[in-house]
């Protein structure tokens, strides 16, 4: 969530009482094969189709798997909180004017699949289709609140964080939170992802929130986890690395990705001011702030900045190309990156995760046309790339100086197994000619790049 990352900067990066150079000097869990050679594409089944379901996320699975996405994340499809009192309803649920309770980050019933999207079995059949494919499915566990209404409210109320009052203590987004000190409330939310694991065969979890959560619960839900599959993969919606020595398996990218987005964002009267090396001093010092190996989920966009934009998405007020620059950038650096729906095809309208009417990806105007056709080409050519060339997937981004540092960023990725892999991107709105410290140049035109094995 978009205001979560204010908390987060406000935390930047560390644990209670351990240093950045301490967590340096030590290896993070790390992640499965399947998830570090992957790409995730992000599903809110409300935007993914017009029914607006799960079957109807389900028709695009084998056109995915063509494009090379090997990793399915579900925005939440357990049954949301029906209650229309809004002084539960979080600020931008309300701002987007959908009136509608159904909030997916607001569970209802942790158990059962929302009506809205279908049925339980649904969600087996989306899986059990997505693993014939070869595709892996994660899903979102809100965990650190709930809706009022809730069945966790009326058959555990003691389960809640309350005020002098007597009244829910409510999080930054006016939902009841759950009280972590208690064993009870542990052991439910472990017995939730036990039953996914179990009777679902899920893959992985994106951990919503996560590190609002104590890190002693995740390290010790990750012990029963291990004992069903350990080849599961947990991912933060955080920034606090301590949480990946043992528990999860990655992070969001977000020290890194944040500021490149800013910098793709940026007018053409600010350009003379800017310093595209910042984005390179902002990925140096996420890896000097986290422990070594740890793993990044990279993004463009997700359905907190799609939501957020409302009828002003990336696409639209960047235009293709810084997209497709952004999107290359997350192709290239180092961790795995995350496609929300619809970014294939450069979809520029509305998609609002709190509610289906006007919010969908209308494909049909979309998928056929030349830059949509381009756009997935791309993703087409690196997915191989990544697929083939480990340097990509397991390799360290080895920045290479230029002598063009305010317009152009060059790195290299590098494993001593595979070829090395070059990026130079022209974050700027003016061609450039630019000398690496190798001694090669190119010729770059505004928000272009380089983005092949090196020769």
């Amino acid at each position: 969530m978009k205001n979560y990352l204010l908390l987060l900067i406000s935390l930047l990066f560390f644990g209670v009482g351990v240093s950045a150079q301490s967590l340096h000097d030590r290896q993070s869990r790390g992640a499965p094969d399947w998830f570090k050679k992957g790409i995730t594409y992000q599903i809110s089944p409300r935007q993914m189709s017009e029914e607006g379901t799960l079957k109807g996320a389900e028709a695009h699975l084998e056109r995915l798997r063509d494009l090379g996405i090997d990793i399915i994340y579900l925005c939440p499809v357990n049954v949301a909180d029906t209650d229309m009192d809004q002084t539960y309803w979080s600020p931008r649920q309300i701002k987007s004017g959908f009136n509608d309770p159904r909030n997916p980050y607001r569970a209802g019933d942790y158990f059962h699949v929302d009506s809205e999207y279908g049925n339980d079995q649904d969600l087996k059949d989306f899986i059990d289709h997505a693993h014939a494919l070869g595709i892996r499915v994660m899903l979102d566990l809100v965990f650190f609140h709930c809706g009022p209404g809730a069945q966790v409210v009326k058959q555990h109320p003691e389960f809640f964080k309350y005020d002098k009052d007597g009244n829910f203590n409510r999080g930054e987004w006016s939902f009841p939170v759950f009280d972590y000190s208690r064993k009870d409330v542990r052991e439910y939310m472990k017995t939730v992802m036990q039953y996914y694991i179990a009777d679902f065969n899920v893959d992985g979890f994106r951990l919503d929130v996560g590190d609002l959560i104590p890190l002693d619960f995740w390290e010790d839900a990750r012990k029963t986890i291990d004992i069903m599959n350990p080849d599961l993969v947990m991912v933060g919606e955080a920034s606090d690395p301590t949480y990946t020595l043992y528990a999860w398996n990655a992070n969001y990218g977000r020290e890194i990705c944040y500021p490149m987005i800013n910098y793709l964002k940026k007018s053409v009267s600010d350009m003379e001011a800017c310093d595209a090396s910042t984005i390179r001093k902002a990925h140096e010092k996420q890896i000097n702030a986290c422990p070594k190996n740890m793993l990044f989920w990279n993004f463009l966009e997700n359905h907190d900045i799609a939501l957020d934009s409302y009828n002003d998405r990336f696409e639209k007020v960047l235009g293709y190309d810084r997209c497709t620059l952004g999107m290359a950038f997350i192709f290239a650096i180092d961790g795995t990156p995350f496609i929300y729906n619809g970014m294939e095809v450069c979809y520029d309208k509305l998609c609002s995760m709190f509610g289906h009417k006007g919010s969908w990806v209308n494909w049909k105007d979309y998928i056929d046309t030349p830059h949509a056709r381009e756009r997935m080409a791309n993703i087409k050519s690196w997915a191989a790339m990544r697929k083939a060339n480990s340097a990509l997937t397991h390799g360290e981004t080895v920045w290479i100086d230029n002598d063009q540092p305010k317009a152009v960023i060059s790195f290299k990725r590098h494993d001593g197994v595979s070829p090395d892999v070059v990026f130079v991107g022209n974050f700027s709105d003016k061609k450039v000619k630019v000398r690496l410290a190798d001694g090669t140049k190119y010729k770059i035109n505004p928000w272009g790049f380089v983005f092949t094995e090196a020769k």
